[in-house]
C-alpha cells in the first residue's frame, strides 16, 4: 500500500496542536494505542493488543514531523532513521490525524 500527504506544508506548531488532541489511534497493522502523555516532545502511549501488562512506548513527536516533512515513500521501513522501534504506530499515527492518506 502507498501513502501520500496530505498537508504538504504543515508547521511544526500545527503538527504538535493536532497530535496534542490525540487520546487513542490504531496502528496501520491494526494494533490499538492510548496515549498516557504527552509532553510536548514525546507522545506516551500503551498498547492494548497485546502483552499483558502493556509496555508503554515513546514517540519523539519531533522527529516524527521531521519524517513526514522529509519522507516520500511511507513504507514503515523508511521510518527507521527518525524513529527507531515505533515504525508501524508512527505511520498510523499520521493517517489518524489526517496528514497521510492511501493512493
Amino acid at each position: 500500500m502507498a501513502y501520500t500527504k496530505t498537508n504538504v506544508s504543515i508547521t511544526l506548531e500545527d503538527f504538535l496542536k493536532k497530535v496534542s488532541a490525540v487520546k487513542s489511534f490504531t496502528s496501520t497493522s491494526g494494533k490499538r494505542y492510548q496515549v498516557t502523555k504527552y509532553d510536548g516532545q514525546l507522545l506516551k502511549f500503551l498498547r492494548l493488543d497485546g502483552r499483558k501488562p502493556a509496555i508503554e512506548w515513546n514517540l519523539n513527536i519531533k522527529k516524527l514531523y521531521q519524517a513526514y516533512s522529509e519522507l516520500t515513500d511511507f513504507s514503515t521501513e523508511n521510518f527507521r532513521p527518525y524513529v527507531p522501534i515505533q515504525h508501524s504506530p508512527a505511520r498510523g499515527l499520521l493517517l489518524h490525524l489526517g496528514l497521510l492518506k492511501l493512493q
